[in-house]
């Protein structure tokens, strides 16, 4: 659902000129380096390339983010590129020396570009951490804590971690619940919280005429799958007709197997099949029992689909309202809130678009995220 360069709100170019050089002043140039969130970083870079910002990416070439499907990954590529980003591409794995010459000529494409800023997303390949060393430094720390369940970070990958950490001018949160968590480690001058920007369509998917609570995503322990299917059956005994759809892999697609009113599909779904998920869904639902933020949530919002989400990270702040939004493991309000929210239909999801529209849209994220690289290279 990504759509190439648009004008921007205004015809003014955001121009800059280091008072360490003399030259002539030039649109701002920001390299984005990153090994995973392509899907996200994609959006951020051409909504930065609206507002006449100079871009460039810096990634790795792996599509594991894509399940490994490397066309998909080109396809977005090259929408990214038709937008005017650059594209910086780290081929192998870090300890490979046999890809030492094409880093070489990364190198000197990064310098030659000159960028006046770097935004890194978290990482752990410290060829990114060398190549961006020596500019100022924005970083945006997706999950300030790891998930429970999920391994623990070995000695090198935590030895970058805190590296990235260290030479960060700014942090960037995406919720001020996930600022709280990172203050007492990294203090609170150095942190801002700008939202997650995502595309919200021009009008909201229509209701389906079946009601349909979608789950969608990686299902793992901490995403409250048991608690969801526990509150299926409170939901089931006075709406039988009510269908769960469960779109994702992980070890507890197991309790939601072998149920005809559950509509199971473990696998990747590729971003050309989300539309179409979406559009079956009369809500989304986001049971977890730990989190951050959401990328579901808020492709769902921005499709005006409305969310039940668990309050728990900076997950509350997707709801369009209050009673949307129940305690962590709460069978009986999860069951609720999604009966108050699946019959709705139009009026909820044009108030959805709207919220989604406020909070979380691209120009948002990019106008605040411009303002910190301002802040940051004032320095």
């Amino acid at each position: 659902m990504i759509h190439v360069l648009r004008e921007p709100a205004n015809s003014e170019v955001l121009t800059w000129r280091r008072t360490s050089r003399s030259r002539p002043r030039r649109p701002l140039r920001v390299v984005i380096a990153f090994d995973w969130f392509l899907k996200y970083v994609a959006q951020q870079a051409i909504a930065l390339r609206s507002a006449r910002v100079d871009v460039a990416l810096l990634c790795r070439t792996h599509a594991h983010e894509f399940d490994g499907r490397s066309e998909e990954r080109r396809r977005l590529l090259k929408l990214v590129e038709e937008a005017g980003v650059g594209v910086l591409e780290v081929p192998g794995r870090f300890r490979s020396t046999s890809a030492l010459p094409a880093l070489l000529d990364v190198r000197q494409k990064l310098r030659r570009f000159d960028p006046d800023v770097v935004h890194a997303h978290d990482n752990y390949d410290p060829r990114l951490v060398a190549l961006t060393r020596g500019y100022p430094l924005v970083l945006t720390i997706h999950d300030p804590a790891r998930h429970p369940g999920a391994p623990a970070l070995g000695r090198i990958s935590e030895h970058l971690r805190r590296a990235w950490i260290r030479r960060a001018d700014f942090i960037v949160v995406h919720g001020e619940e996930l600022r709280s968590r990172l203050t007492p480690a990294v203090g609170p001058s150095r942190i801002a919280v700008v939202p997650p920007g995502s595309e919200c369509a021009a009008a909201p998917l229509l209701p389906p005429t079946r009601p349909r609570i979608l789950l969608f995503g990686r299902l793992e322990p901490y995403k409250g799958v048991r608690v969801l299917r526990e509150a299926m059956e409170t939901i089931w005994r006075t709406r039988p007709d009510v269908k769960l759809e469960v779109a994702g892999q992980g070890p507890e697609a197991r309790l939601v197997q072998g149920d005809p009113r559950i509509d199971l599909r473990p696998r990747y779904v590729p971003e050309e099949r989300l539309d179409e998920m979406f559009g079956r869904a009369s809500v989304v639902v986001l049971p977890y029992l730990e989190a951050s933020q959401s990328d579901v949530g808020l492709q769902a919002i921005g499709r005006g689909v409305p969310v039940v989400v668990s309050n728990v990270g900076s997950l509350a702040e997707i709801a369009v309202d209050p009673e949307f939004v129940v305690p962590p493991g709460d069978r009986a309000a999860l069951a609720c809130a999604l009966l108050r929210a699946i019959d709705q239909g139009l009026p909820l999801r044009r108030r959805t678009l709207a919220h989604a529209r406020k909070k979380f849209s691209l120009d948002t994220a990019a106008a605040r995220t411009l303002a910190l690289y301002e802040e940051v290279i004032t320095l």
